[in-house]
Parts: structure tokens; C-alpha cells; sequence
């Protein structure tokens, strides 16, 4: 697959400034991995932008990822000195843990404040991820009430906004925001494939043709659910499936398929393998 992919509309680098703004409000940033594609969704302007910040690094859509690639991303992630968790966004269980955690993390400088005679107060915190990785949802689960809008496509979330979780957290949630240019087009196909970039600017039937060679190689049960045969090349397979779906062209067979898939139809499916990483 050659094709070129990127999406940086004008509103994510708009949206980048305006949390580099905000930052020397911050206490702590937490920043949210799809653990589908743990390393492709790590924005490297987050890194940057908030380097000397504390930062909490939260993997989210665990329900939907491998669960042995999610145990060695934890453990990668942890090595490389980063404070991580695994979570279901939609749970209200987990999110009490990065309550805790963000607690933990907080607890040095509290107690050097208490001892200035400084009064305690909310801790002020920033959401950050690429889109569709989860913040909404999350946000959601953390208040226990709906107060940010849920949907599983990218750039749902358009502008920066305070949420009070409780009396001990503030939150600010930032609109989903990539970077330029992948240096890795892996990185792009990963990211299309999951979600994270508009289907309406990719080259979908392409997205499929990987996203089947990479199941056959990896997950060959989850292509079962076609009844298919699993062994045809890419292009013949989706030929067979736009067939058997009675899809007006290869381009709605592909798109049935990347649903399934983004869906959780096809299984739990990790994109990024620490073996091909590290």
C-alpha cells in the first residue's frame, strides 16, 4: 500500500495552540492511547507540548484490543518510565482508578503546598488524545452523567471546555488532534483502519486490502464470520465478500468490513505489535 495518508485539518492545529495556552494552567495532563494501535496513537507534539508537565498516560478501548498485546504494551510503556493504565472507557470502576491515580500523582506537590500554607484545590487536568480514541466516553464515565457528546467516528469533539468531576478534580476536555506528517505510513494505515481519520479522506478499499492481509496473518479466525475462504489473496477475498454482501461496489464491501472490525465484530485485534516495535 503506497498511498500517502494524512489528515491535519485547520481546527487541529488551532486546537494544539489553544491546550499550549492552557497548559500553565495544568497540574496534570492525561494522555489517551487506543490500545489497538498503542504506539501509532501516540502524538508526538503531546510529548512535546507538555514535556515538563506530570502526565498520566491512559489506554483506552481494552474491551476491543488483544489482551496479551495490551499486557506488553504495559509493560513497554512502563520500562520507557511512563505512569500507564488499562482501561474500558465506558466503565465507571476504571474511571475511579485514574481518579486515584491522578491522586497518586499529585500527592508530592500537595503535601509541599500544604506545608507553604497553601489551601488545597481541585486538581486541573487536561484530556488529550487523538480523535476517537475515547475522551468523551470517558468523561462521561468519570462525571457518572452524560456531559460530552459520544460518537464513533473522528472530530466529534470541536472545542476545549472545563467539567467539574468532583470536588477533589477539574477537567479540561481538547478536541481529538493528530500531527502533520507520519514519518511511518504504518502509522497513518494503523490510525485510518481504527478510526482516527475521516474514511471520507482515505482510500477505504486500500484500508480493507491491508486490514485483511494483517487479520490473515495474524487473526485468521476473525475472518470466519464471512465464510470466506481465509487463504485467497486480499483482493480476491474482498471480491468474494462484496458478492456476498450483495454491496453495490468494493469500496461498501470495505467499509462493511473496517465497521465489523472498529465494532468489535471481527474480535479483539491489536494493530501495533510490540514485536514488530521493539
Amino acid at each position: 500500500m503506497t498511498t500517502n495518508i494524512q489528515w491535519y485539518p485547520g481546527h487541529m492545529a488551532k486546537a494544539l495552540r489553544e491546550m499550549k495556552e492552557m497548559a500553565k494552567l495544568i497540574d496534570l495532563v492525561i494522555i489517551l492511547l487506543d490500545a489497538r494501535v498503542p504506539l501509532s496513537s501516540q502524538n508526538p507534539l503531546f510529548l512535546e507540548s507538555f514535556a515538563n508537565k506530570r502526565l498520566l498516560f491512559v489506554l483506552t478501548k481494552i474491551d476491543k484490543a488483544d489482551e496479551s498485546e495490551t499486557a506488553k504494551w504495559l509493560n513497554v510503556l512502563a520500562s520507557e518510565g511512563k505512569t500507564v493504565l488499562a482501561i474500558d472507557a465506558r466503565s465507571q470502576i476504571d474511571a475511579k482508578k485514574i481518579i486515584a491515580k491522578a491522586a497518586e500523582l499529585m500527592k508530592e506537590k500537595r503535601a509541599k503546598d500544604a506545608l507553604k500554607g497553601i489551601k488545597a484545590r481541585p486538581i486541573k487536568t487536561m484530556i488529550v488524545g487523538i480523535p476517537n480514541v475515547g475522551k468523551s466516553t470517558l468523561i462521561n464515565a468519570l462525571v457518572r452523567k452524560k456531559v460530552a457528546n459520544v460518537g464513533d467516528k473522528p472530530g466529534i469533539t470541536k472545542t476545549q471546555s472545563w467539567i467539574r468531576i468532583n470536588e477533589e478534580m477539574e477537567l479540561l476536555d481538547t478536541p481529538g488532534v493528530l500531527w502533520p506528517k507520519f514519518e511511518d505510513q504504518k502509522t497513518g494505515i494503523h490510525l485510518a483502519i481504527t478510526g482516527a481519520i475521516k474514511d471520507s479522506t482515505q482510500p477505504v478499499t486500500d484500508l480493507a486490502l491491508y486490514a485483511i492481509a494483517f487479520l490473515q496473518q495474524y487473526y485468521p479466525e476473525s475472518l470466519a464470520r464471512y465464510k470466506i475462504d481465509a487463504s485467497l489473496e486480499p483482493a480476491a477475498f474482498l471480491e468474494q465478500l462484496t458478492k456476498l454482501l450483495g454491496a453495490n461496489d468494493e469500496y461498501d464491501s470495505a467499509m462493511r468490513l473496517l465497521n465489523d472490525l472498529r465494532n468489535g465484530r471481527l474480535g479483539r485485534l491489536t494493530f501495533d505489535r510490540v514485536r514488530d516495535n521493539g
